[in-house]
């Protein structure tokens, strides 16, 4: 019995020593010494302006492994915009993916996925691929296709690797190094309204 009560005991310390460190690894975050920055870099392809758009919500993760947290953001319903951001010196922002209502964000080990509709037949598929909290490769895969028949066959396929042209096979190879997609689970934290926001809403 004694010795049961021991394991339980050591089991709870141990708990209690890695929930302690998971606390002190979240850093205190000022989210509005960022916002502005993040503002100008979110522009949703439905909004009339980056101004449009008003963060709901945040969450800090780990994209790349390096123990520094990158930025999860998200915006109102209306435009349904969200970005992973880098944090850049005291108050900077490197934008790393971001998705609006027609697209969407998928994470993998080390990189973001992420997928933007330009206009009616035009889609962007892209990925980032981060290490010490920057883009070190970033891939797009461009294609068309006909809105007009039911197969919606592809007319157009472009691929690129760091604003390089390149072909399907060097693209898919790049891609695949990827793996599996990852479940990301964020703890959100709610963003107040900025004093621009309230002000606009008086009016």
């Amino acid at each position: 019995m004694q010795q049961n009560m021991k394991h339980v005991i050591l089991s709870i310390i141990i708990l209690l020593s890695f929930c302690s460190q998971a606390r002190a690894q979240e850093p205190d975050f000022d989210f509005n010494k960022y916002r502005a920055a993040m503002q100008d870099c979110a522009y949703p392809r439905y909004a009339k302006s980056s101004a449009d758009v008003r963060f709901i919500a945040y969450a800090l993760i780990d994209v790349d492994g390096d123990g520094k947290s990158e930025v999860w953001v998200r915006s109102d319903e209306g435009q349904d915009w969200q970005g992973v951001f880098a944090l850049v010196g005291d108050n900077g922002v490197e934008l790393l993916a971001d998705a609006d209502v027609c697209s969407e964000l998928s994470f993998y080990k080390n990189a973001v996925g992420f997928q933007s509709y330009i206009s009616p037949g035009r889609v962007d598929e892209a990925f980032s691929v981060v290490k010490d909290s920057r883009i070190v490769t970033l891939g797009i895969k461009h294609y068309e296709f006909n809105i007009f028949s039911e197969e919606q066959e592809t007319l157009d396929e472009y691929y690129f690797l760091d604003d390089k042209a390149v072909d399907e096979e060097t693209y898919d190879q790049a891609f695949n190094a990827l793996g599996d997609k990852i479940e990301v689970s964020p703890v959100w934290h709610d963003v107040l309204p900025s004093v621009e926001e309230i002000d606009d809403d008086k009016r």
